[in-house]
This record gives structure tokens, C-alpha cells and sequence, in this order.
């Protein structure tokens, strides 16, 4: 039986084209997302809260920023419960570039287990099992976390 390249052709060149145009519009999505959670960080900082975004920006010019006060800039800036892969997608709209780690998760859940050592995050687990992390000032700020008598984690 002979192999018929022009279908295979014609079937993955359609496949290729309607992949591309999705990813043109999850691009659109994302870049919408990025810009109201952006904008949501602002409108928080400029309330009663420590203007962090600000306070990375001017950092900027210090030269490249570490892994370690990248994942602090996300947590401090975005003051919600993070997921370590939530953090991770995070990192790029602070200005850190994960491209140049093959692996960036193992090290992120490292960096978190630091920082909650640390007392500057709070830990805690879900009902669906994962862990999540927050800036320990921005529970202290909302007073949404009620205390358990554990100094670095809060049961849901």
C-alpha cells in the first residue's frame, strides 16, 4: 500500500494552521489576564498596602534579580494564595525570565519551604490536597487568616 504525502500534507498543514489560530487567541486571553491582575496589584498597592510593584521597579536597576527575590516579588506583589505553579507563571510579569531553567518547579517549592522557614510566607494545604503560599503581611493586612497556633500554616 502506498503512503499518500499529499494527504498527510493537506491533513497536518490544516491541523498546524487551526493550532496556530488558537494559540493566537489564548495569547490574546493571556494578555488581557496579565494586564487586569497587573493592574489589580497596582490598585492594591496604592491602597494600604507597601507599593511593591513600585519598590521592584525601582530595584530593576540594580542589575538581574536572583530566583529567590523573584519568587519574594511575586508573593509580595500579588499578596493572594499561589500555587508553586502559579508562582511560576507569575515570575515573567515581574521581569524574571525561567527560560534559562530546564526545570524551574523543583527549585520554586525549595525557595517557598525557605521562605515560610523564614516567617515571610504562610503555607497552607487545600481540601484538594495541594499547598499554597502567601506574603505573610498580606494575611496580617486582610486578617483573613485565622489563627490555628502554628506560626507558618493555615488549614483551609
Amino acid at each position: 500500500m502506498a503512503i499518500d504525502y499529499r494527504q498527510i500534507m493537506q491533513s497536518s498543514v490544516a491541523e498546524f494552521s487551526d493550532l496556530i489560530r488558537r494559540r493566537r487567541k489564548l495569547e490574546d486571553r493571556i494578555a488581557r489576564l496579565q494586564k487586569t491582575f497587573q493592574w489589580c496589584a497596582r490598585q492594591l498597592s496604592q491602597g494600604s498596602l507597601p507599593s511593591a510593584v513600585a519598590a521592584h521597579m525601582a530595584n530593576a536597576e540594580d542589575g538581574p534579580t536572583g530566583f529567590t527575590e523573584a519568587v519574594r516579588q511575586v508573593l509580595s506583589t500579588y499578596r493572594i494564595w499561589l500555587s508553586p505553579v502559579l508562582v511560576r507563571d507569575l515570575l515573567p510579569t515581574i521581569g524574571f525570565d525561567t527560560k534559562t531553567y530546564r526545570e524551574p518547579l523543583p527549585s520554586i517549592h525549595v525557595i517557598l519551604k525557605r521562605l515560610v522557614s523564614s516567617g515571610e510566607v504562610i503555607q497552607s494545604k487545600q481540601s484538594s490536597g495541594g499547598t499554597v503560599y502567601v506574603w505573610a503581611s498580606a494575611v496580617d493586612e486582610t486578617n483573613e487568616v485565622a489563627t490555628d497556633g502554628s506560626s507558618n500554616r493555615h488549614e483551609n
